[in-house]
């Protein structure tokens, strides 16, 4: 049969020598189509990169109704608009305890949420908080989530978190109460990446399932792209930011089945932050739940009973808060008018004076510089939005 297949063709050699010709054209095309495709990988990884790393702030469903802390048994509570200092404005909650005296003196937990859903979807979590350590809360959703303006970027969602923590330190009720950061997943990585800056303003962080860094996370999500990894302009270096805290007690609660951040991750960012604990002075807790997978670590059994023994022994005992001005000019002022989403506080952060920050910045200084929180900024000022 093959004889017969190959006398048709002219013969052996001559089938043979065809066939030949045909290879270098081949090769040619072949390598043509796969560096076309490689480059339109390339460049749809580049373009839609935050559309990965941010998913929940995209959707239209995204944009609904934010339920609000009172549907929840939060009733006092103010609904926060502020404007950051690239003229983004951005929602957030600060929940009071019942009276004034009682929020003075309560420490204040600053919710940083994950890279899914909105402040709203973290109210069940947070009444747990609240009830059972007795502190205020203040929750924000970032730029893009929610109802606030804007897309979602590291950059700038930085400036989200240090105008969030700008306003905390200049509302009257909350200027001098201790401040506990706690993130989830992402919320991880940015009340990291907050506290390193700004180690003298908190009392403790509490991280729960976040990664080392977006790019050495990507390998274990999008195992495809394992080899593109240095196209990440969203870098989040947890494992490095982490290692610049000073002085802040650290609660890790790890899921050991997360699906979605390997648990190394977590341990790693442990091991990292244990290397300069002792010249750090920076007191180091460790608390893993067996079954708890990525998103349902929250409501693994005694997950509440945990943080409420670490907040008794070192947010409760920690020294009184004494402000320490690096902040930039801004002040406690005598009074703030209560919003109810219809004011904007407009914030000029001391990290950002002088420049403009945007979503497309990529040449920002250090986050751990001690320069950009020393700049003089105008005082924080209310004002309608209409």
């Amino acid at each position: 049969m093959l004889y017969a297949i190959l006398s048709y063709f002219g013969g052996v050699e001559s089938a043979l020598g065809s066939a030949w010709d045909r290879v270098p054209s081949a090769a040619y095309y072949g390598t043509i189509a796969g560096v076309s495709l490689g480059a339109l990988a390339i460049g749809a990884v580049w373009v839609f990169q935050r559309d990965m790393v941010y998913p929940a702030a995209f959707p239209a469903h995204s944009r609904e109704r934010v339920p609000l802390p009172s549907q929840f048994g939060m009733p006092h509570f103010d609904d926060i608009r502020l404007e950051t200092p690239d003229k983004v404005v951005i929602r957030g909650y600060l929940i009071k305890q019942p009276t004034d005296e009682e929020t003075r003196r309560a420490a204040t937990l600053v919710y940083f949420h994950a890279n899914a859903g909105n402040m709203g979807h973290r109210l069940p979590i947070a009444k747990l908080l609240y009830d059972r350590t007795g502190c205020n809360v203040f929750m924000l959703s970032y730029r893009g989530y929610g109802l606030s303006e804007g897309r979602p970027s590291e950059a700038g969602i930085r400036t989200d978190a240090l105008t969030a923590l700008e306003f905390i330190r200049s509302h009257p009720l909350t200027a001098n109460t201790k401040l506990v950061a706690y993130g989830q997943s992402l919320g991880g990585a940015v009340a990291i990446d907050i506290v390193a800056a700004h180690s003298s303003e908190f009392a403790g962080l509490v991280l729960e399932n976040t990664f080392l860094s977006v790019p050495k996370l990507i390998p274990s999500v999008l195992p495809i792209l394992r080899h593109l990894t240095f196209l990440s302009s969203e870098k989040w270096c947890s494992d490095n930011a982490i290692q610049q805290i000073s002085g802040v007690p650290i609660l890790f609660l790890s899921g050991l089945q997360d699906e979605l951040i390997p648990p190394p991750h977590m341990r790693g960012l442990y091991e990292l932050a244990a290397r300069n604990a002792d010249e750090m002075a920076v007191a180091l807790t460790w608390e893993e739940f067996e079954s708890g997978s990525h998103n349902d670590t929250c409501i693994q059994p005694t997950y509440f009973d945990r943080i409420a023994v670490w907040w008794e022994e070192n947010v409760v005992k920690a020294d009184p808060y004494v402000p320490t001005g690096r902040l930039g000019t801004l002040q406690a002022r005598d009074s703030v008018e209560k919003s109810d989403g219809e004011n904007i506080y407009r914030v000029e952060s001391a990290a950002a004076a002088g420049r403009s920050l945007s979503d497309t910045e990529r040449n920002r200084p250090s986050a751990f510089s001690d320069s950009d929180s020393d700049s003089d900024t105008p005082s924080l000022a209310d004002k309608k939005a209409e």
